[in-house]
């Protein structure tokens, strides 16, 4: 039993180490390179980037660090305190994360639970989230995970044209099929200082995918654009939950936002990618260290060694 605690703790030491040196590494390679770049990153790209850190380190620790320190360690106990403390590290951001995500439900259920009294339903598509038309609340906006509704307030309904309001809710629809509002979940679960710029780009990014998908022709492009307009006009001041999407999540990004959906043309639609060629390219990689399994536990184990006291 000790030695598997043992185990366990240089496991978490490991992904300690390794999680912070991956984290300051896209940090200092996002400020110096890629915030300064011209060329527009899709919220995808930046979503994978933030998350990559951490899914590498989860994945190293608990597929190669654990084991290989299960076959090729002695019994014998000659870790020293740094081991302990790197582990309590490793502890410490992972359930920070799940506080962070755990108060931002608790915030966001608050607001939607004040917003969702005296709602009335409104009529749905099965393949896309409820609507409620609530008497005061954020104008408009997408709240939930595991049950997804839109909310929109009357006021604001009373303020857009049936064509302005049906381009908002695919707009928040778009949220919705993407899981926006999940990723913004695992982002919160995610500690590190100076992560705050790339997270606020891929928020802004989103955005931008959202309105790409939310709009076919110029008519309904020019639609969300008008509808924009008039809720950043009119509600300056909008507050969205943490675990929440709103058509105006930030008046700055508005006029960047509109000057895209005006000059909307046909050529200018995003293409689909080929997501399914990294995924074949994932399991490529996986099948190829499989097959190399016990070099590479050997390789870790030996930095183990060296890295961890």
């Amino acid at each position: 039993m000790i030695f598997v605690l043992r185990a366990v703790m240089v496991s978490l030491a490991f992904f300690a180490l390794l999680y912070s040196f991956l984290s300051v590494l896209l940090a200092v390679f996002w400020r110096a390179v890629l915030s300064r770049s011209d060329n527009k990153i899709h919220a995808n790209t930046l979503f994978a980037m933030r998350v990559m850190p951490f899914a590498i380190s989860a994945f190293i620790s608990l597929f190669l660090t654990l084991p290989s320190f299960l076959l090729f360690e002695q019994h014998s106990l000659d870790e020293d305190l740094g081991t302990f403390a790197l582990g309590a590290c490793a502890l410490l951001i992972v359930c920070t994360g799940m506080y962070r995500v755990w108060l931002a439900e608790q915030r966001t259920r608050r607001v939607v639970t004040a917003s969702m009294r005296g709602g009335v339903d409104l009529e749905r598509d099965v393949s896309a989230p409820a609507i409620t038309l609530t008497r005061n609340t954020t104008p408009l906006m997408l709240v939930g995970i595991r049950v997804p509704r839109i909310l929109i307030s009357a006021s604001a309904r009373g303020l857009l044209s049936d064509g302005e309001l049906g381009a908002a809710v695919r707009h928040e629809t778009a949220h919705f099929r993407s899981r926006d509002n999940l990723k913004k979940a695992i982002l919160n679960c995610l500690v590190f200082p100076g992560m705050t710029s790339l997270e606020r780009a891929w928020q802004e990014a989103s955005e931008l995918a959202a309105d790409d998908r939310a709009v076919s022709s110029r008519d309904e492009a020019l639609d969300l654009a008008a509808a924009l307009i008039k809720l950043a006009r009119h509600f300056p001041g909008q507050t969205i939950p943490e675990l929440g999407t709103g058509l105006v999540s930030s008046v700055d990004s508005v006029t960047n936002r509109v000057e895209r959906l005006v000059a909307w043309s046909r050529c200018s639609a995003p293409r689909r990618r080929g997501w399914g060629y990294v995924m074949a390219g994932v399991l490529l990689g996986l099948a190829g260290l499989t097959a190399k399994l016990v070099p590479a536990l050997v390789l870790v184990h030996s930095l183990t060694e060296r890295l961890v006291p």
